[in-house]
């Protein structure tokens, strides 16, 4: 492997090389610096320690020709003081959105990146936040949920205003899928469409409290790829689904963490098994790569879906991110990103997967099928 890093106020260069276990450096065209490793994973921390210290100093690395899978650049934001690492993409564009803590919650700050991996416009969004997740919808805005409490940014105003719920009742969800949203205002579960402006479907739950120490409230609330089917979890032992169109709703139980759709709609999978949507009946796993059972909180399938594309992480932490094309059925590419330490988030962008982690950078892998 061989990367190089370049820095736009200085218009220096930094080179790193790896060669089995030797890793070589070169700043600016200088002398070589030569790091004799014993092992691969000694390599791969060493690696990874050495384009950090770069990147801090503002050393990026872009590659604007990386086939699917490969790194089109990485480069450090910040260290996020929340460890939530919230980002904002849509299908249908390539720029995307990062938010971040800034020191001890001096600051947060939302991050405007193009598909290439540089910063549009940082916006400030005030001291003593804390942006656990965010979704960017059609009409330019952002929908952030700031310490449980939903807010609206504008995009064209940079104002935040108020959203859906009044108080910060730790009770509340937030996803988006194509011009769909879904949230939670503490009473009721909304589906909106912003394409039309037209309210989708509306639910009146009573969310319950958690006996897990891992969430103080069972909330969980998500739209299937195509925007036909709702999944939500008030209770500890059980997902609802529901057909947007025509309300129907099934019962199926919660035997695990992170639950994701089939891209087609037809199948919703939690703990490892896979349901109908349409009838709750558990059913055969459809995809082409397997998915454990008894998958807990500490223990997570992370699947994010861009029409037949599948990014999957098997085990919540450092492990590497598998792309799959579920129409073919075949294995893409494995992403081992080098800047995660214990967790990372990433989502599809029109043609990436862009990748926050918690060493403070940012990666974004290509996909452009």
């Amino acid at each position: 492997m061989e990367r190089t890093f370049l820095n736009p106020v200085t218009n220096k260069q930094w080179r790193i090389e790896i060669d089995g276990h030797t890793i070589r450096t070169c700043l600016n065209g200088g002398k070589v610096k030569e790091i004799l490793c014993d092992s691969a994973f000694q390599v791969k921390s060493k690696a990874a320690s050495a384009m950090m210290g770069q990147m801090r100093k503002g050393f990026f690395y872009q590659n604007p020709d990386a086939v699917v899978g490969e790194a089109r650049c990485h480069r450090f934001v910040g260290k996020d003081s929340n460890g939530f690492m919230p980002l904002a993409t849509a299908l249908t564009q390539d720029d995307f959105f990062l938010t971040r803590v800034v020191g001890d919650f001096e600051d947060e700050t939302l991050y405007h990146f193009d598909g290439s991996g540089e910063i549009l416009e940082t916006v400030s969004l005030g001291a003593k936040r804390m942006t656990y997740e965010q979704v960017l919808c059609p009409n330019d805005t952002l929908l952030l949920n700031n310490s449980y409490l939903l807010e609206q940014f504008s995009l064209r105003t940079h104002e935040i205003t108020p959203f859906a719920n009044k108080k910060n009742s730790m009770k509340t969800m937030l996803d988006a899928s194509g011009d769909l949203a879904l949230w939670y205002t503490g009473e009721e579960i909304v589906v909106f469409d912003f394409g039309s402006n037209t309210e989708v479907w509306r639910e009146t739950v009573k969310c319950k409290k958690s006996k897990n120490s891992n969430f103080a409230y069972y909330c969980f609330g998500m739209l299937s790829p195509r925007q036909s089917k709702a999944a939500y979890r008030v209770t500890e032992g059980e997902y609802v689904l529901v057909d947007l169109k025509s309300a129907q709703k099934v019962v199926i139980p919660n035997e695990g963490w992170h639950p994701f759709f089939s891209p087609d709609d037809q199948c919703f999978s939690v703990g490892g098994k896979f349901y109908m949507t349409q009838t709750g009946e558990e059913t055969p796993p459809p995809l082409p790569f397997p998915v454990r059972h008894g998958l807990s909180f500490s223990d997570t399938c992370i699947v994010r879906t861009r029409g037949s594309l599948m990014a999957v992480q098997q085990d919540r932490g450092s492990s590497p991110i598998e792309l799959w094309d579920t129409s073919s059925g075949q294995p893409l590419a494995t992403i081992d990103d080098p800047f995660v330490v214990r967790q990372v988030n990433f989502a599809f962008t029109k043609s990436g997967l862009v990748l926050h982690t918690d060493y403070g950078a940012m990666s974004l892998y290509s996909c452009d099928l």
